[in-house]
């Protein structure tokens, strides 16, 4: 679960009751000492969702019987991570620069629930969202304006025929902070109810969905495929593409796809709420990247590990060393490097944990790092002194973060100095500097 899902701790139905009288009853019939719900009546899992959004969110929806109920904690799991991804991304801008962000939701169901989820956690995010189902379309038409965001939220009708990113050929002046999907999982209704007969337990919580919503040619896979196509002629007019999978098969799958059309800058992340888990796919064709703690799954599982994309965020410990020293010799090791760019900030940047193998951080130093070629290394020194100008024309700035504690505290003590690639197209610069400067720190003599 995200760090900032408010429901990492369990759901309090009694208290929850109290504030949504409506769902008073369904506590009641379920004749459980533990105050919850049956999560398999259709009725109960509605009113659930409904609460949720009306308490936490100051949202008030329909969730027509014969369409998907959305479990609001998963729902918000994938827009934490979208405001990550956002914040991350503009890392790099000058202030007050687009303060609009806008977002793209791809079959946005019935309850429109990504984007009103969003919109109220984010005063300056607007949405164009898209609907093939022509009764979903008009449900959640109905709960946009309901919670009067009109303005913020436009919805399109789709249909099989146009592309899957059809809000991206229909606006071709904006450029869109991300698209958000979560397609349907199975390529079949047997599908479905193999994957039903295959939980030891049987499905904790009914499923409302129609099949519309549940099924597409070739499974969820096929359909993210098909974005990745689409998006290779749209590239930078949008930042991020992303979607939910819900098979953990979806993942090896769409990122053969990526890799077999040269789309090396893609994230993966995993969603675990209660027995439930989802993963989300994202790729990008901008020089922008992310930090491992958004882009890659933490402690991942040997069966994923594999498809994970290549670490953004190099950590190296340096140990028995002062505070005030380590920031002094870091700040000597690059000042010795020539036409490079330094710039001093605040290391407690979007993306950087507030604990890094089990150390805690203090109040910490940062530096945003620009390089445009190799100045660094033994060869690169040999060779003539070319102009950094010469190379603007082929390579854009690449640039780090280094981040470390900034305090003039003495004693001894271990750190760790944490390198994050935010932009740029060359890793082998980033590799080659992070290899630099570590082996300087490390193998400095400190007072």
């Amino acid at each position: 679960m995200h760090s900032r899902n408010i429901y990492r701790n369990e759901i309090d139905f009694a208290e929850l009751s109290a504030v949504y009288p409506p769902l008073r009853k369904y506590i009641d019939k379920a004749s459980n000492p533990h105050k919850t719900i049956d999560f398999k009546d259709q009725d109960a899992q509605r009113c659930l969702t409904e609460a949720l959004l009306h308490r936490d969110f100051k949202l008030k929806i329909r969730l027509p019987p014969d369409r998907l109920c959305p479990p609001v904690p998963n729902r918000l799991n994938y827009i934490l991570w979208l405001q990550d991804i956002t914040l991350a991304s503009r890392y790099m801008d000058e202030p007050n620069t687009q303060s609009i962000v806008l977002g793209i939701d791809i079959g946005t169901g019935a309850s429109a629930i990504y984007p009103l989820l969003a919109c109220s956690l984010e005063k300056s995010w607007e949405f164009v969202v898209s609907e093939i189902d022509p009764s979903s379309f008009v449900t959640a038409r109905q709960n946009i304006s309901t919670n009067e965001l009109d303005d913020r939220i436009q919805i399109i009708q789709s249909h099989a025929a146009v592309p899957i990113l059809l809000p991206l050929h229909l606006d071709k002046e904006r450029r869109f902070d991300f698209t958000m999907c979560n397609p349907p999982f199975y390529s079949s209704f047997q599908e479905v109810i193999q994957s039903a007969e295959a939980k030891q337990y049987g499905p904790n919580a009914v499923c409302t969905g129609a099949e519309i919503e549940m099924i597409t040619s070739g499974g969820e896979s096929a359909f993210v495929g098909k974005m990745v196509i689409e998006s290779l002629d749209i590239r930078e007019r949008c930042k991020w593409y992303t979607s939910m999978l819900g098979k953990l098969s979806s993942v090896a799958e769409v990122v053969d796809i990526l890799k077999c059309h040269s789309i090396d800058n893609y994230i993966i992340m995993e969603f675990v709420q209660g027995q439930t888990r989802r993963w989300a796919v994202g790729w990008s064709f901008s020089d922008t990247r992310l930090p491992d703690t958004i882009s890659r799954i933490q402690n991942p599982n040997p069966t994923i590990s594999k498809y994970l994309p290549t670490h953004n965020t190099i950590l190296q410990p340096v140990v028995s060393v002062s505070r005030g020293s380590l920031c002094e010799r870091l700040s000597s090791i690059l000042s010795s490097v020539a036409h490079i760019h330094i710039r001093s900030q605040s290391a407690l940047s979007v993306g950087a944990p507030a604990e890094t193998n089990g150390i805690r951080r203090g109040p910490n130093l940062g530096y945003l790092v620009s390089v445009q070629e190799n100045t660094w290394s033994r060869s690169a020194r040999r060779r003539k002194k070319r102009r950094v100008d010469d190379l603007e024309s082929n390579v854009g700035p690449d640039r780090q973060n280094i981040a470390a504690a900034s305090d003039q505290d003495s004693s001894l003590q271990d750190f760790i100095v944490e390198f994050t690639w935010r932009k740029g197209q060359v890793r082998e610069l980033f590799d080659s500097f992070c290899s630099h400067v570590s082996r300087k720190v490390v193998t400095s003599t400190w007072s």
